[in-house]
Parts: structure tokens; C-alpha cells; sequence
């Protein structure tokens, strides 16, 4: 299963929260809420998979095959214009929305699979047709009104290249102009969107899993599922070997015109049906298709399997028994629907239930994609987890900086009071004097960065490099021609924007971590002057810490982002004023470039460093008034011997538990770093 090893070393991760929690709670410290808040977020996290293809591909085959068992049906043609989502829950049930905004509820298998052939498939007469781009461009646009004939004009000659069932131009056209006037007035009928629930297994609960309409051959997907895209954690895009072409060029401009840089991270090409072809000529495509897609995606991102076998598979394993599953397959030669390479396994094996299974395992090779989706897609989430362990770490070594302070200060006076009062109070005056210093140093530190004379911080510095870089690539689009494909430059232009605005946020990312950086070394410094550990000072940042940085700052910021300001919404009309509409949107954002959108990103930029700042400070006092709150604790009991005794004990005690976790931690960071 996909998340089977991230299942288990987020509930060890888990665990070690829960006794740092449990720490706390002895110790009698405060539980630091931005780590509450970081390990709730990684408890509910969802692992999002967006299955792409083209037609006639098998993605619900794969679905299902990867689920365990048939939750989407494969007898049903492909959804019109519908994403379907399919997510754990306590039972089967099917929501469904239409472009009108209506919404439909089932419960039940056979209920869902009659829902989803009456009403969410494509009829045998249109499925030579892009039935989900006409819906999308078209029907749904335009909703329910007369659709100008020059608009369908342009719409036919942007489609020409899509007739893959080689129709002929006249027949295609025709078939086209006979849908819209057939499912005009019921555009608020359309499928738009589904969710599935269904009891998962537990290892795939954290799964959610969003299977998108056929792409197109100009790698469109869809308005709908773009947005779906933004959010998803690895993309898989299935492709029969069986009746196509080895080079999908659907998926190659997918990959080039849709696909967003930081999205390849997470994106796999899956061949299906490999045991279609003997060992040989596999072997022969394997090369090829390496060959092929060489300098576009990885090679451990090639994948090859055959759902079938896999489903297959998991109907075995569900039977278990020799005598159970030699009677499956026994009743499947009657019935004349055997599945040559899978009965070839099990008379292979003579009965061999264990080695019946190895065999179905390695022809299937469905093995392979829960690997590469734990060793690639998963890395962002093991990222996570490393990084916060790393926060338990901190919150350890703080508080054992603490408690080991005070059991110095203890032990050195524990048969002088009076010498222990003096000293607790010289000791909080040395903190006042140190937490003053790094005050100031940290604002000297924050004027670098956000300094508006002259554009000298380097906030303006980091934009204005971001700036030439973005306006020589847009510089690229001016000279566009009817001649060349409107919605391949579209689709770049929109693709290159949009990569640029991730960069400007990873770059935002950076400035953050190196002024947060400097704000650290200081206190290193500040502790070989003054002889105060940094430990005591030094702020813990988790993910949840950043998100709600992101939050305040949105709340100020006088536009919330810079991705409002880029919008690349077609025209009413973009079909037949292509050549313009490209010439102005590159006109509207080079003029806005110095106007609005880069005064907009270091605006952005230094109300996100000030909130980091202030949080910095804020966590500061906090660590210097559970110091002062620690040595205060002492003064309570400096008269009374028993309790002194009492006081030492606890400080070791707490010690000794420090110890015992941060060993625990330091194992879990080992393990972590083989996936990370």
C-alpha cells in the first residue's frame, strides 16, 4: 500500500509528542501550543493523488486496482466534464454537484454504479468527441444562451488535431455541432463534481484520491481540475501500451504547458497492461519509452504494471484458500472469462497459495508504484515529520538548558540561602541585560532586510532580481502570431507566470530562513559574551508557527497575493480574438509589473519577516520568563531543607526524562533520513 511505511513512522513521530506531552505534564512546564497546533496538523493530514490520462487509458481500472476492489466502475465511460474524489469513509455513499449547483446523495454500491452509468457517463454517440471541453468552454460558459456562430467556428478549428478516432473533418464537426444543440439547455445538468466515500483499508485512509476527466491532446484537464491540481500531492498519468503510440503527446504537453515546476517533483507516467506483451518486447518498450521521455521526467518515475492482475491479486487474496481460489478460477474457464496471465500463475504454483501470490505480485508490479509514491511523492511529508522532531528536539534541549541552570545554581548553594538568593537575583538581572541586547540586535538585523532607502534591504534586492527574470521570460510572448497554437502560448504564458510566483514564495521562503538564521547566530554570540546558553533564548518555528504568520500577514497586506493581481481568465470570447487577447494579458502584466505586482511582493514580504520577527520576540519573553519562573521556584524553598532535597530530585528527574526522549528522538531522526 501506498503509505503503509509513512503510516507507521507518522505514528511513531506521533508518539514521540505524545510523550513529550506527557513530559511536560510531569516536569510541570507548559506543552508549546505551535507544537500542539504542527501535531494535529500532521494527524489529519491527507495524502492527495490525482490520477490523469487519456482515453481509453484504464485510469479506473488502475483505481480500482490500487484501491483493493471495484469503487469506481469500469464498464462506465469516462465522466462527462466530472472530477470524482474518493476518500475514507464509514460507508459507501456518492455525492454529486452539477454546473447549476444542484447535488444529488447515494448510498449503497448498486445505487452508486447505477447513478454513475445513468447519469455521469459519456454516451457511445459522443465519445469521439471532447465532450468535457465542449461542456467546460462551451455549455457551461455560456449557460443555456445562444452560443455565437463564430465562436463555434473557433472552437472547431482549435480541435481539429483531436479527432483520434479519425472521424474525418466533416463527420467530427458534425458530430460536435450536434451535441451543443443536443445538451445546450441542459447545462446545469452537467457533472462537475463527485465524491465517493468508501471504508478504506486502514494503511490508505489518509488517502484521497481524485480521478480526473480524460486530458486533452493539448494537455488541457479542465478549469475544475487545475484547482485540484494545485493541491496534490503526486499525479499519476496512466497510459495503455495496448493500441496507442509509445510518445503520449497528450502528456508531453501536459508536462510542458500545464504542469508546474514544482509539481514534476510528484508527477509519474504509469504504462498499463504489460502483461499484454511477452517478456522480450516489454523490454523493448521499457528502452524505448526511457528513451523517449528521457529529458521530461525521471526514469524511476516510469512506471509499468498491469491492473488487471492486480485486480486479479486482490480478489485472491480476499478468497485466501487453495480450495477457494482454485474454485474462482475453475468457475471463471466455465464462464469464459478467464484471464489467461493470471490462471498461468496459479497452475504454476500447483496450489501454492504463498508463491501463487509472489507470482501475481511480480507480473502485476503494482509494488513498484507504492515505492516510487513513498520515495517521491511522500518526501515532502517526511520532510515535515523530520523537521518537527527536530522541534521536539529544540523544546528539549531548551528546557534541559533550564533545568540544568537551576540544578547548578542548587547544587553550588544548597547550604547557603542567603549566597542562593544573591545569586538567582544577579542571574536575573544578567537575563534582562541579555534579552535587551538581543532586542536590539534583532532589529538591526530586520532594518537589513526591509530598508526602503534606496531600495538597499534586501526584500527589494531579492525582487528586483525576480523581477528581471520573470519580464525577460514574459518578453518571450509578445510576438505571438494566429499562426501558432493559442492554447498551448496561453497555457505557457499561464504556466511560466505562475512557476514565477511559486519562485517569488520559495524565495520568500529563503529570505525568512536566513533572517531567522542571522537572529540565531546573534544569540551564539551573545552567549560567548555574556555566558548565557543559547538554548534558553533561541525560538522554536514549527509549520503551524509559519501558517498563521501567513495569515496575520494576509490580514494586513493590502492585497493578499500577488496571484490575484495575475489573473489569466479567457476572455468571453477567446476563439475567435486569440491573437489579442495573448497581446494583452503579456501587455497587461509587463505594465503592471513595476505598478502593482512587485511593490505588492516586498510588501508582502516584509509584513511576512515583521510577523516573524515579532513571533521571534514573543517566544524570546517566553523562554526568558520560564527561566526567571524556574529560579524563582528555588527562592520558594531555600529555607526549608526537605523541600531543597525535594527541588535537586525533581531538577534530575527531569533531566533523566530529557535524556531518555532525546535518545528516542535521535532513533527516529536515523530512521527518518532514509526516506528524506
Amino acid at each position: 500500500m501506498i503509505i503503509k511505511d509513512y503510516s507507521q513512522n507518522k505514528e511513531d513521530v506521533l508518539s514521540l509528542y505524545r510523550a513529550y506531552e506527557n513530559f511536560c505534564k510531569k516536569a510541570d512546564v507548559s506543552v508549546n501550543e505551535s507544537m500542539r497546533s504542527e501535531a494535529k496538523k500532521i494527524e489529519d493530514e491527507v495524502f492527495n493523488l490525482m490520477i490523469l490520462g487519456e482515453a481509453k487509458s484504464g485510469k479506473s481500472t488502475f483505481i480500482n486496482a490500487y484501491l483493493g476492489r471495484e469503487v469506481v466502475p469500469m464498464d462506465v465511460r469516462q465522466c462527462t466534464s466530472a472530477i470524482i474524489r474518493i476518500k475514507n469513509g464509514e460507508t459507501f455513499q456518492l455525492f454529486a454537484r452539477t454546473a447549476g449547483g444542484g447535488q444529488t446523495h447515494e448510498q449503497g454500491e448498486k445505487k452508486i454504479h447505477e447513478f454513475l452509468k445513468e447519469h455521469a457517463a459519456i454516451s457511445d454517440e459522443y465519445r469521439a468527441i471532447p465532450v468535457t471541453t465542449i461542456n467546460n468552454e462551451l455549455l457551461i460558459k455560456y449557460q443555456g444562451r445562444k452560443i455565437p456562430e463564430g465562436e463555434i467556428d473557433a472552437f472547431l478549428a482549435a480541435e481539429k488535431g483531436n479527432d483520434f478516432c479519425q472521424l474525418g473533418e466533416d463527420r467530427y464537426n458534425e458530430l460536435i455541432r450536434q451535441y451543443i444543440g443536443k445538451e445546450q439547455k441542459n447545462w446545469q445538468k452537467i457533472i462537475t463534481e463527485i465524491e465517493i466515500s468508501y471504508p478504506l483499508p486502514e494503511a490508505m485512509r489518509g488517502i484521497t484520491i481524485i480521478d480526473s476527466p480524460g486530458t486533452g491532446a493539448n494537455g488541457s484537464v479542465g478549469n475544475i481540475a487545475e484547482e485540484y491540481l494545485a493541491d496534490a500531492n503526486a499525479i499519476i498519468f496512466v497510459k495503455s501500451l495496448n493500441g496507442q503510440a509509445l510518445e503520449s503527446i497528450p502528456f508531453m504537453n501536459f508536462l510542458r504547458n500545464v504542469c508546474k515546476e514544482k509539481q514534476k517533483e510528484a508527477l509519474f507516467l504509469a504504462f498499463t497492461r504489460i502483461t499484454d506483451c511477452s517478456g522480450r518486447d516489454l523490454e523493448r518498450l521499457k528502452e524505448q519509452a526511457f528513451e523517449i521521455y528521457d529529458k521530461d521526467i525521471d526514469k524511476e518515475k516510469i512506471l509499468f504494471v498491469d491492473s488487471k492482475m492486480q485486480l486479479f491479486l486482490n480478489q485472491c487474496r480476499v478468497l485466501g484458500t487453495e480450495e477457494k481460489i482454485g474454485a474462482y478460477f475453475t468457475q471463471l474457464e466455465e464462464e469464459k472469462n478467464a484471464f489467461d496471465p493470471a490462471s498461468v500463475c496459479w497452475y504454476q504454483s500447483r496450489g501454492d497459495v504463498s508463491k501463487f501470490i509472489a507470482a501475481m505480485e511480480k507480473k502485476s508490479a503494482f509494488g513498484d508504484v507504492c515505492a516510487a509514491l513513498e520515495k517521491f511523492a511522500r518526501k515532502a511529508h517526511y520532510i515535515q515529520l523530520m523537521n518537527f522532531v527536530e522541534n521536539i528536539e529544540q523544546e528539549y534541549r531548551s528546557q534541559k538548558s533550564v533545568f540544568s541552570d537551576s540544578l547548578q545554581i542548587a547544587r553550588e548553594h544548597f547550604h547557603d540561602p542567603l549566597a542562593l538568593e544573591r545569586r538567582i537575583e544577579g542571574k536575573k538581572k544578567e537575563l534582562d541585560v541579555v534579552y535587551n541586547k538581543i532586542n536590539k540586535e534583532i532589529d538591526e538585523i530586520y532594518n537589513t532586510y526591509t530598508n526602503n532607502l534606496g531600495d538597499e534591504g534586501k526584500v527589494h534586492q531579492y525582487a528586483d532580481q525576480l523581477k528581471k527574470e520573470y519580464a525577460e521570460k514574459l518578453g518571450k510572448f509578445k510576438n505571438f502570431s494566429s499562426s501558432e497554437s493559442y492554447d498551448q502560448t496561453f497555457r505557457q504564458m499561464k504556466k511560466m507566470t505562475m512557476d514565477a510566483i511559486d519562485h517569488s514564495e520559495t524565495v520568500r521562503a529563503q529570505i525568512v530562513a536566513e533572517f531567522l538564521k542571522e537572529c540565531n547566530e546573534q544569540l551564539i554570540r551573545l552567549e560567548e559574551s555574556d555566558k548565557i546558553s543559547a538554548e534558553v533564548f533561541q525560538p522554536n518555528f514549527t509549520e503551524s508557527d509559519f501558517d498563521k504568520i501567513q495569515k496575520e500577514t494576509e490580514k494586513k497586506a493590502e492585497d493578499k497575493a500577488v496571484k490575484k493581481i495575475l489573473t489569466f481568465k479567457p476572455k468571453r470570447d477567446p476563439y475567435r480574438f486569440r491573437e489579442e487577447h495573448v497581446r494583452l494579458v503579456e501587455e497587461s502584466v509587463s505594465r503592471r509589473l513595476d505598478e502593482e505586482i512587485v511593490p505588492c511582493m516586498i510588501d508582502n514580504a516584509i509584513k511576512y519577516i515583521t510577523e516573524c520577527r515579532n513571533v521571534y520576540m514573543a517566544k524570546l519573553t517566553e523562554h526568558e520568563k520560564f527561566l526567571k519562573e524556574e529560579h524563582g521556584r528555588l527562592l520558594q524553598v531555600k529555607d526549608d531543607n526537605e523541600k531543597w532535597q525535594q527541588a535537586i530530585e525533581r531538577l534530575e528527574r527531569n533531566l533523566s526524562m530529557i535524556e531518555t526522549e532525546q535518545k528516542r528522538t535521535s532513533t527516529a531522526k536515523g530512521v527518518l533520513s532514509n526516506y528524506v
